[in-house]
């Protein structure tokens, strides 16, 4: 594990370089196994993080991409990093080693998504931790599903919330996608999970096919 990760777990602290603040509303050591599990098994050329923070998911997943041993794009997008989480997530990730990845966007997710899709954007690994109301992270989704290829696979944080644990079903119901695996999960064949059992905090879904649903389709979530 790199020892600017492994630091910030043991301590359970993170610094701005002035001064030194509790960590929270990172993503835990079940989460991490999740995201380590995906980037390794996808080893995308472009990948996308929706909210930053003060980044342990990032830091996961960059240390996945080096190991994975060949040039990457990781797209992070966070409007509030240099506010509220005063730029400790960007730190943390330089600190690290992993600024060579990382193509930061420090405005609205809703915003910065349609223009990754309008330049033409083609990813193979997501992860979604923005705002958390069910229409935002729908959208999150919808622009995602549109640039993620498919056999790539997209990570919703926080699925024990209600309102992304109703995304989590919805996409269920999506003919493209199948249930990769869980926080709370070893990984799951392929076509067995229509449902989750338990509530698991994090869950991954891999889309293996285009998404090609006609103009009407709606199945009940």
């Amino acid at each position: 594990m790199n020892r600017v990760l492994q630091e910030i777990l043991r301590s359970r602290t993170v610094t701005d370089g002035r001064e030194v603040l509790p960590l929270h509303s990172e993503m835990g050591e079940a989460e991490g196994k999740v995201i380590t599990r995906v980037f390794g098994s996808v080893t995308p050329d472009t990948s996308i993080e929706v909210g930053l923070a003060y980044r342990i998911s990032a830091l996961y997943a960059c240390e996945a991409l080096a190991a994975n041993g060949k040039p990457s794009r990781y797209v992070v997008i966070d409007p509030d990093q240099g506010g509220a989480w005063r730029g400790i997530g960007l730190e943390n990730l330089r600190r690290a080693g992993y600024g060579r990845f990382v193509d930061f966007y420090e405005e609205k997710s809703e915003i910065a998504l349609p223009g990754l899709l309008a330049n033409g954007a083609r990813i193979q690994a997501a992860i979604i931790d923005g705002w958390h109301t069910f229409d935002h992270a729908l959208v999150d989704f919808f622009f995602i599903n549109k640039m993620l290829e498919p056999q790539g696979i997209v990570i919703l944080d926080d699925t024990e919330w209600p309102a992304i644990r109703r995304l989590s079903d919805h996409k269920l119901t999506y003919p493209a996608y199948e249930l990769f695996m869980t926080s709370s999960n070893e990984e799951i064949s392929a076509g067995v999970a229509t449902t989750v059992s338990g509530n698991p905090r994090c869950m991954a879904f891999r889309k293996i096919a285009p998404d090609d649903r006609p103009w009407d389709w709606y199945v009940e979530f």
